[in-house]
């Protein structure tokens, strides 16, 4: 009982509170705090090294669950490009790592050789985001002319004109935007950077909150 609930939740909350004191401005030429310093890098590098470890585990257990569904006879052709992308991607980087051993690199700067995944994502990555986010145009217009025709209201008719605005407001569309432009940067864009702004605020202010929940043991991931 002591193993499995209360020891694991005590020390994450200790190494929380340690780590959030040696963040606090002060004074660094303080034996204790240079000490407190030093104790919250090598905790930060313990993490670094266990979350590499992880990815690693999560990647060998990611083909491991598509090599079984291909022996079950289940989405073959998905789970084959799957594994064949990633040992694709997997090679390049090593053919990268090894040439920049060749050329006299250190290892540490060998490993982020990155040269030829830099081509892969310039020739496929990048080109599908791009097509991605025309879908999700698309599909967004497509929702809201049909959110208007079923349910007519002045807030649906205000997004479908925006999202037109937006739309017709691009490089792809010269003439149109250069009239509708001034349009979008008056009325369009403060709203868009406020909304994101926002956003980003209620992500920072949740992610403090479940910080605090933890430091404070009012969740207890651990003991689940």
């Amino acid at each position: 009982m002591l193993l499995k609930r209360i020891f694991p939740v005590a020390l994450t909350i200790a190494i929380g509170w340690l780590v959030l004191i040696s963040f606090l401005p002060l004074d660094r030429s303080n034996p204790l705090v240079a000490s407190l310093v030093n104790v919250r890098t090598l905790l930060i590098e313990w993490a670094l090294i266990l979350a590499a470890f992880a990815l690693l585990l999560g990647y060998i257990n990611l083909i491991a669950v598509h090599i079984r569904r291909v022996r079950q006879g289940e989405s073959i052709f998905y789970s084959i490009a799957l594994i064949v992308s990633s040992w694709f991607a997997l090679g390049l980087w090593g053919g990268s790592v090894l040439r920049a051993l060749q050329a006299g690199l250190p290892l540490q700067n060998a490993i982020r050789g990155t040269d030829s995944l830099d081509g892969v994502f310039n020739l496929i990555i990048a080109p599908a985001q791009s097509a991605l986010g025309a879908l999700l145009a698309i599909l967004v217009a497509v929702a809201g002319f049909r959110a208007l025709r079923t349910r007519r209201s002045v807030g649906m008719l205000l997004f479908v004109l925006t999202a037109i605005i937006v739309a017709l407001t691009q490089p792809a569309v010269p003439p149109i935007g250069a009239i509708l432009r001034p349009i979008r940067e008056l009325l369009i864009d403060p709203v868009t950077t406020g909304g994101l702004r926002g956003l980003l605020l209620g992500v920072a202010l949740g992610s403090i909150v479940v910080g605090l929940r933890l430091l404070v043991g009012a969740d207890k991931p651990q003991s689940d």
